[in-house]
């Protein structure tokens, strides 16, 4: 009788429901608010007003904590920003610890060049310990200078006589590279040339200073490489929305014949592998011992175990098609509600958009940061390098930590955002049209609940995560110092034991505060007991959860690469031709595989945010659900996939 009335209150017009049949036409919001309040008093859960009203602050204490750390954080920053030098970074550096074009003693002097101790049968030996900052480079009056055979000898260069005598002063052709440094004239001396390149130039500045002028000359093609990765995300959504359960099938298809070739590819090449590799390569590569003796057994083995992963996707398939189609339904049913919510398809182009801008901010000022050491000289016979004190230790910490956590933090508001969203849509009821009419300012709601309501509790959740980042980068630091060190094989061992510990307690973490956010949406609990509350319904829940967080996976599996390949191959193929590809041109790319890395990774941080909000939407209407079961309330907002879901998990 009460789901009747329920069901004739929605439907009946709007005059003969609660008003005389001479009274006014009732608006769309009282209708809505009518509607709420019958499904309220018929017993069938919360109502959008019941979401908004009982929202309260929530972990104050961590929100004072994390503005007081915010504003040190941007005390820091000013102060970096002041006394930061990036140039060191990128400029070369002469045997005296000296940076060429920004020390004062060598201002005039942005050129590094190695000086010439002799010159036997034509090619000249150099210096390779102590270079010396020159204002231009011999034999190459501009940059844009073209190769010269010539062998003849150039000016002289004096402050050579100091670090290899007064022989030495004899300079040699040389051309400019990355307008940094004198390299001498490949054309002329070819291995030389590659020796210098090999020995001084392989760092990890030269490369990022050659990768920077690149990505700088193609920033119109990364500029349109965002807007590609936008429209194939919301192309993604538009083939999840019409066709998930054919995506997920041709995927598993894709893997089965994938492993099954791969098995075939390997038994049939077993104990070849190694002669083959070498001959493609052209090089002699020396395996261990222990893998060449053994190596048709290995390769019969990664064989058999391709077959196993192929036969194990086969049975997946076979044995759990309903719960797929199951699942790819509630993906359907989440790409439809954020169809139906517009703001929900702006969200992931401005989260991209704002979090790129963030991150470049962030490293900016960790490079000012990194810059404010000093730079040692090389009278001891060492390279010079860059040192920085215990205090300086301790502020590139806890940059890292009030980086990570500000991220985080974005990170934890967005989903917060989608949570609240999509509970707002969960709990409107549907209209005489099967649909949900929700308001335009869902979003905005979740914003400032997100940030003056909950900042505490998102703040907190955001700091577990953060710590744990922070955690894993030192991990990886002694790693690197340990092998750096000779590589003591236990030290290592411990090490690397830990950092899969860690970054498995961070991916745990992770994935409670996602569900903690979503309780908090909507129920207003502090981080604790939202945090217990998600804990509990995972456990409740698991099966459903694990049907649909793995159909969820494939897809963003799917469709992040979808994205990432996509926004990747349209840079590099817009910069191997035409204006990107001239020497003349303004715009050349020299090194177009930095770009293009450049271009993936904007893609992945747009397909991540796509991804984010199909996940989010979709673990979110479960969750409402779930919260729903859980209190022992009607169910009548939840779409019908949902709860065959549900129940097919707990029969199953």
């Amino acid at each position: 009788l009460k789901l009747a009335l329920y069901r004739c209150t929605l439907h009946a017009p709007a005059a003969y429901c609660c008003h005389h049949p001479s009274a006014a036409p009732v608006q769309s919001g009282q209708q809505g608010s009518r509607w709420s309040a019958v499904a309220k008093m018929m017993g069938y859960g919360q109502s959008v007003d019941d979401l908004r009203s009982r929202q309260r602050c929530t972990d104050l204490p961590c929100c004072v904590v994390f503005l007081v750390s915010l504003g040190l954080f941007g005390v820091m920053y000013i102060q970096v920003i002041a006394q930061g030098n990036i140039a060191k970074l990128y400029h070369g550096v002469n045997w005296k610890g000296q940076v060429c074009g920004v020390d004062p003693q060598v201002k005039d002097q942005p050129f590094l060049y190695w000086c010439m101790k002799s010159q036997l049968g034509g090619i000249p030996e150099v210096s390779f310990e102590h270079p010396i900052c020159v204002a231009t480079c011999p034999g190459a009056a501009a940059p844009s200078d073209a190769f010269s055979g010539s062998m003849q000898m150039y000016g002289i260069e004096p402050d050579c006589a100091t670090v290899a005598g007064a022989g030495s002063m004899s300079s040699y052709k040389t051309r400019y590279v990355l307008n940094r440094f004198c390299l001498p004239d490949p054309a002329a001396y070819p291995e030389l040339s590659e020796s210098i390149s090999a020995n001084q130039l392989a760092d990890f500045e030269t490369f990022g200073q050659e990768s920077i002028s690149s990505i700088t000359s193609a920033w119109p093609v990364l500029l349109g490489a965002f807007f590609v990765s936008v429209m194939l995300g919301y192309i993604f959504l538009v083939m999840l929305r019409h066709c998930a359960e054919p995506l997920i099938y041709i995927t598993m298809g894709i893997v089965i014949v994938g492993f099954s070739v791969l098995g075939v590819y390997l038994l049939m090449n077993a104990g070849t592998l190694g002669a083959q590799l070498s001959s493609s390569t052209g090089s002699n590569i020396a395996f261990p011992k222990e893998l060449t003796d053994n190596e048709e057994n290995i390769t019969k083995g990664c064989a058999v175990l391709c077959f196993v992963c192929s036969g194990i996707a086969l049975c997946l398939a076979c044995c759990f098609h309903h719960s797929i189609e199951i699942g790819a339904a509630c993906v359907e049913v989440a790409c439809e509600t954020i169809f139906e919510m517009p703001s929900l398809l702006l969200l992931p182009v401005l989260k991209a958009f704002f979090k790129g801008i963030l991150i470049l901010v962030l490293l900016l000022g960790f490079a000012e940061l990194y810059s404010i050491g000093e730079i040692t000289d090389g009278s001891d016979g060492e390279a010079p390098q860059l040192v920085h004190t215990t205090g300086q230790y301790w502020e590139i910490l806890f940059y890292m930590l009030m980086s990570f956590w500000i991220l985080v933090f974005v990170n934890a508001l967005y989903q917060f955002i989608v949570a609240y969203g999509v509970a707002e849509y969960y709990y409107t009821p549907y209209d005489h049209d099967s649909e949900k009419d929700v308001g335009c300012c869902a979003l905005w709601d979740g914003a400032f609940f997100g940030l003056i309501t909950h900042g505490g509790s998102l703040a907190m959740g955001s700091f577990l995560i953060a710590a744990l980042m922070v955690f894993q980068k030192i991990l990886q630091y002694a790693k690197k110092q340990n092998d750096a060190a000779g590589g003591n094989a236990v030290i290592n061992c411990v090490l690397c034991i830990a950092m899969a510990c860690v970054g498995c307690c961070k991916e745990i973490v992770e994935f409670v505060d996602k569900n903690a956010y979503i309780d908090i949406a909507i129920s207003s609990n502090n981080f604790c007991t939202a945090a217990q509350e998600a804990i509990g319904l995972i456990v409740q829940m698991g099966g459903a959860m694990a049907i649909l967080n793995g159909a969820t996976f494939v897809f963003t599996v799917f469709g992040s690469l979808f994205i990432m390949l996509g926004s990747a191959f349209f840079t590099y193929a817009v910069l191997i031709q035409g204006t990107f590809s001239e020497q003349t041109s303004d715009f050349e790319v020299s090194n177009p595989m930095a770009p293009t890395a450049v271009a993936a990774a904007i893609g992945l941080l747009v397909a991540l945010s796509f991804m984010h909000i199909f996940d989010m939407t979709s673990d979110t209407l479960l969750y409402c659900y779930g919260y729903d079961l859980k209190n022992g309330v009607h169910t009548a907002n939840a779409p019908a996939a949902l709860k065959e879901l549900v129940h097919t998990a707990k029969d199953g």
